[in-house]
């Protein structure tokens, strides 16, 4: 019964730190359209326009968010990965 709970967590944290994973992706991609449309705008020489100065606001925000959480998500990544490395190490005395 234990063992289970500790499978449940741990298919939890698997789960959630793919949800983070392609949060973060998809953050990255609706960032990657900001500064393109920002580029098309200063090409255009509107830096002073209303809409470059909310893409860039925009664009700032979701760099503080990409910040905050990358190196969270990086660390539990290693996490999952030095798991994994040590199980197929104990699988492999096994052998």
């Amino acid at each position: 019964m234990e063992e289970q709970n500790h499978i449940d967590k741990a298919l939890a944290f698997i789960e959630s730190l793919e949800k983070l994973g392609n949060q973060l992706k998809a953050a990255e991609e609706h960032q990657k359209h900001l500064l393109a449309r920002m580029l098309e705008l200063k090409k255009e020489n509107l830096l002073d326009s209303e809409e470059y100065g909310q893409l860039a606001q925009q664009s700032k925000s979701l760099q503080d968010i990409i910040d905050k959480w990358r190196p969270i998500y990086l660390e539990r990544m290693e996490m999952v990965k030095s798991v994994s490395i040590q199980r197929r190490q104990r699988m492999n005395k096994k052998k």
